[in-house]
């Protein structure tokens, strides 16, 4: 940049730094240089982030491995309890997944206006005592009840572990890491069936269950006494003014004016239905397709599905990072080329031959796993500070209902509507032509990127304060 005079006003300097922010090579003609910062709105040292990443890797793992913990465990609780597939279902999932979508948005309201420390140590409180309501069942209706709890503590943790974590971590290194907090989610829904496995063996589904609760209940105190509350939108150089609440309306409409939002989060919905389509499909698939039994083709899927997405965890956040710094619109970019080439890899699963469907079904998961960190990054980077717990819940309901409801179902839809001409073979019919789905997720994607530069320039501190953190 040409050098200028400095220009004193605060506000001035901060709109010359978002657009700096926003497009590396964009000549304000003035010189980027912060104000004097206050000790207090320093960000905490690197050692204490990595301390607080490394304690919400762990939260994040005992949480999924909790969830998880239950496909291991399905026959002899059923057996014991007297349980139809349907009453399994609706246990191990379906009741999951309807008290986190109601919780999350009001619990993500709270985390915006209170603690989020707080907010994240009664969640997993809450869910590993509701692990050991399950221990306890001896009918359907308590199991409900403690399977529900782990879904109110799962709402209650999302949003609000992910908004700390960019408050703690500027934009030039939130997605990398936003992709080691994912790795905590691989490493639970790895771990959980895995060791549970061996666990119901030696000491029954009851026992297993009470053990699974131990970890939460020593990471609750941990996060409580340990970790520190930070203001919101501190890593973003927010004052405390921008960043106290406001009412739901006037969050909706704050983010509602952000062109950017709706379409990105619809693609990222669109390509979780995708995957979660092809997913839950793929033990059947293989299985009238291929002739693979579905106990064979559930280990393979679990160890692809595993790798797949752990690299690709690992791996997003510090490249979209990278590339980031060139061009803010590479954090979409990377949303849009996954989704593309997740409709053409599923081509390949549906037509090739079977010995490379799991292998190439681990591709997909990295390719998938690439985008996740990127996607909460521009979430987060885009809303005001004060509304990011909110922007985030709306985010994962939009996934959990669009995807991992919808793409099951509409696989299984189409597929007994396509069996009275192709058989057995409807549900692969099904799956092509499910793909499509690829086409409107790509062009969503595509869009957000086209307004994503201006709404960074505009967020860039996050309510009109300056960054106080190097610009890219």
């Amino acid at each position: 940049m040409r050098s200028q005079p400095a220009r004193n006003d605060a506000h001035i300097y901060g709109e010359d730094e978002r657009m700096a922010e926003s497009d590396p090579h964009l000549d304000t003609g003035q010189p980027v240089t912060a104000p004097p910062v206050a000790a207090a709105d320093r960000l905490p040292s690197m050692a204490y982030r990595a301390y607080f990443l490394f304690i919400m890797v762990l939260v994040s793992a005992s949480v999924q491995g909790e969830r998880y913990l239950m496909v291991v465990m399905v026959e002899p609780i059923r057996h014991e309890l007297h349980l139809s597939d349907a009453a399994i279902g609706m246990v191990k999932d379906m009741i999951i997944a309807i008290v986190y979508i109601l919780a999350i948005i009001p619990l993500a309201r709270l985390a915006d206006g209170w603690s989020k420390r707080k907010i994240v140590a009664i969640a997993a409180t809450v869910w590993s005592a509701a692990v050991i309501v399950c221990g306890a069942a001896k009918s359907f209706w308590v199991l409900l009840i403690g399977r529900a709890g782990i879904g109110l503590g799962e709402g209650g943790y999302t949003a609000p572990s992910q908004a700390w974590i960019a408050d703690l971590f500027p934009v030039r290194q939130r997605a990398t890491a936003l992709s080691i907090f994912l790795l905590g989610a691989s490493l639970g829904t790895f771990l959980g069936p895995a060791i549970g496995g061996w666990a119901v063996h030696e000491y029954g589904w009851r026992n297993t269950l009470i053990f699974a609760s131990i970890p939460g209940f020593i990471l609750a105190p941990i996060v409580w006494f340990t970790l520190r509350d930070t203001r919101s939108g501190l890593a973003d150089g927010a004052t405390a003014e921008q960043s106290a609440p406001v009412s739901f309306v006037q969050t909706a409409r704050e983010l509602l004016a952000i062109k950017t939002l709706p379409p990105l989060i619809l693609a990222a919905s669109l390509n979780a239905l995708l995957t979660m389509g092809f997913i839950s499909w793929a033990p059947a698939f293989m299985e009238r397709s291929h002739g693979m039994p579905a106990n064979e083709a559930g280990l393979q899927m679990g160890g692809a599905l595993f790798f797949g997405s752990a690299i690709g965890h690992t791996l997003g956040g510090p490249i979209a990072d990278f590339l980031g710094r060139r061009d803010m619109r590479w954090y979409i970019w990377m949303l849009m080329i996954s989704g593309a080439c997740a409709a053409g890899i599923g081509w390949m699963i549906l037509t090739g031959p079977g010995e490379r469907v799991f292998p190439l079904y681990g591709l997909n998961m990295l390719l998938g796993g690439l985008s996740a960190a990127p996607l909460m990054a521009v979430v987060a980077g885009l809303v005001p500070s004060r509304s990011r717990a909110t922007a985030i819940a709306v985010l994962m309901v939009t996934i959990q209902v669009v995807g991992l409801g919808g793409g099951p179902v509409l696989v299984g839809w189409l597929s007994d509507l396509l069996r009275p001409t192709y058989g057995e073979d409807s549900l692969g019919m099904a799956m092509r032509w499910a793909l499509l789905v690829g086409v409107p997720s790509t062009f969503l994607a595509w869009i957000a990127s086209t307004t994503c530069r201006k709404d960074f320039a505009s967020a860039g501190g996050w309510g009109g304060a300056a960054v106080n953190h190097a610009v890219h």
